[in-house]
C-alpha cells in the first residue's frame, strides 16, 4: 500500500491525533460555544416569529375577560393550557355600537377531559362563525363550508387527522380540518361551534345555578378597534358602565405583546452574553494550551526546519491544527444544538411559555454558517502568537538541549 506523501496538512492532522486528550478538551470548549450561540439564536428567532405571528393572527386589540382571569386567557393564548371561565355574553349587545369598535366576537373556553386525540387535557374553544374574525381567517383554506355542531377543527400539534373521530365529555366529534401552525396555544386547542360548546357546558354541568341559559355565557370577548381610534378610549367607555356589573377585566394586546418583547430582549442579552463568555474562554484556553506546549514542541519544530520546512510552512501547519479543531468543535456544536432543538423544541417553548414558530431550514442554515464562521476564527486567532513564537528560536541550540 502506497503511503501518502508527508505534507503540512497531514502533519497538522497527525499532531491532533497524537494528542487526543488536549484535542478533545479544545473541541469540547468550542462545541459548547457554537451550540450555545446557534441554539440560543434559533430559539430567539423562533420566539420572535411566534410573537410576530401572534400579533398578526390574533386580530383583536382588546380582550374582555371576567375579573381576575386575564392571566388565564394569556396562558391559554400563549401556551394552550386548558382553562374554563365565563361572563355574560349579552354585554356584546350593549357595547357593539360604541364608536370605534370595528368588530366584536365572543369565544368560549372549556377545559376538556382527557381525549383519545391527546395525551392530556386540551383547550376546547367555541367560536361564533357569524361574527368571528380571529379563527375563520385561518380556516378559509381548510374548510369549504361552515362547521357543523358535530365537527371540530384541531390545532397543528394535535395528533389526530382529518376524518378521525374524537370524544369530548362523551360527545363524539368528527375532525373536519387541521389548522396550520400558528405558534400560539391554538396549536394544541380544539375549535367547535359556539352551539356545540354550549351543549358540552350543559352536559358537563360546567356552570352552576343558571343551567337553563348556557347560551348566555362566553369566556372572552374579542374587540377589533377602528384604526382611527385608540383601544384605551374604547376601554374607557366600557369600564365605567359595565365593569362592576359584569365584573370585567381588559387585556390590551399591544401591551401584552410589548411585555413579551421586553422579556425576549432580556433573554437574548443573556444568551449572547453567555456566548461571548464561551467565545473569550475558548480563545484564552486555546492560547494557554498552545503556549504551554511551546517547550514540548520546540524539538519537533527544529526537526521540521532541518528537513526543509520554512517558517511560513510551520506557521501554516500550526494554524491549520487550530483551524481543524475549531471546525470540528463548531460542526459538532451546531449538530448537537440541532438535534436537541428538533427533539425538544415543543418542550422548550412550553417551558418558556411563549408562542413559538419553527425557523425555516434555509434560515437555520444561514444561522449555522454565521456561527461556524465565528467558530473558525477562534482557533487561528488564539494560536497565532504561539505559532509565530515557535518558529523564531534557534534550531541548532534546541536540538542540542535534548542531548
Amino acid at each position: 500500500m502506497q503511503e501518502q506523501p508527508i505534507t503540512m496538512a497531514n502533519l497538522a492532522w497527525r499532531n491532533i491525533q497524537r494528542r487526543p486528550f488536549r484535542s478533545c478538551c479544545l473541541i469540547i470548549i468550542i462545541m459548547l460555544f457554537s451550540a450555545t450561540l446557534f441554539g440560543g439564536s434559533v430559539i430567539m428567532k423562533n420566539l420572535s416569529l411566534g410573537i410576530s405571528g401572534m400579533a398578526d393572527r390574533l386580530g383583536a386589540d382588546i380582550l374582555v375577560v371576567p375579573y381576575g382571569y386575564e392571566k388565564n386567557l394569556e396562558v391559554a393564548l400563549l401556551r394552550g393550557e386548558p382553562s374554563s371561565f365565563y361572563l355574560k355574553v349579552d354585554l356584546i349587545d350593549k357595547i357593539k355600537n360604541i364608536k370605534g369598535i370595528q368588530a366584536i366576537s365572543p369565544q368560549l373556553f372549556i377545559a376538556s377531559l382527557s381525549a383519545g386525540c391527546c395525551t392530556s387535557k386540551v383547550q376546547l374553544i367555541g367560536f361564533d362563525q357569524q361574527s368571528d374574525f380571529v379563527i375563520k381567517p385561518w380556516l378559509q383554506s381548510q374548510l369549504t363550508q361552515p362547521l357543523t355542531d358535530n365537527q371540530v377543527v384541531v390545532g397543528s400539534k394535535i395528533s389526530s387527522n382529518i376524518g378521525d373521530e374524537v370524544m369530548f365529555f362523551n360527545h363524539p366529534f368528527k375532525i373536519a380540518a387541521k389548522m396550520d401552525s400558528t405558534g400560539m396555544g391554538f396549536d394544541t386547542s380544539v375549535f367547535m361551534t359556539m352551539q356545540a360548546a354550549h351543549t358540552l357546558m350543559k352536559e358537563a354541568e360546567l356552570v352552576q345555578g343558571d343551567v337553563d341559559h348556557f347560551a348566555d355565557y362566553a369566556s372572552s370577548i374579542f374587540i377589533k378597534v377602528d384604526p382611527d381610534y385608540q383601544p384605551k378610549d374604547i376601554v374607557n367607555q366600557i369600564m365605567p358602565k359595565y365593569s362592576i356589573d359584569y365584573k370585567l377585566d381588559f387585556i390590551m394586546t399591544k401591551g401584552m405583546l410589548s411585555n413579551i418583547s421586553k422579556w425576549l430582549n432580556g433573554f437574548s442579552t443573556i444568551v449572547y452574553s453567555l456566548s461571548a463568555i464561551f467565545w473569550v474562554l475558548a480563545i484564552v484556553i486555546i492560547f494557554v494550551i498552545f503556549s504551554s506546549n511551546l517547550n514540548e514542541r520546540k524539538r519537533e519544530i527544529s526537526l521540521l526546519r532541518i528537513l526543509g520546512a520554512s517558517r511560513r510552512d510551520l506557521v501554516k501547519m500550526l494554524l491549520r491544527e487550530s483551524l481543524i479543531i475549531s471546525a470540528l468543535g463548531g460542526l459538532m456544536g451546531i449538530l448537537l444544538a440541532s438535534v436537541l432543538l428538533y427533539a425538544f423544541s415543543l418542550l422548550i417553548c412550553q417551558t418558556i411559555g411563549l408562542p413559538c414558530i419553527n425557523l425555516s431550514v434555509i434560515d437555520a442554515l444561514c444561522y449555522a454558517v454565521v456561527v461556524l464562521t465565528l467558530t473558525l476564527i477562534i482557533g487561528p486567532l488564539s494560536s497565532i502568537y504561539s505559532a509565530l513564537s515557535m518558529t523564531k528560536f534557534d534550531t541548532y541550540s534546541t536540538l542540542r538541549e535534548g542531548e
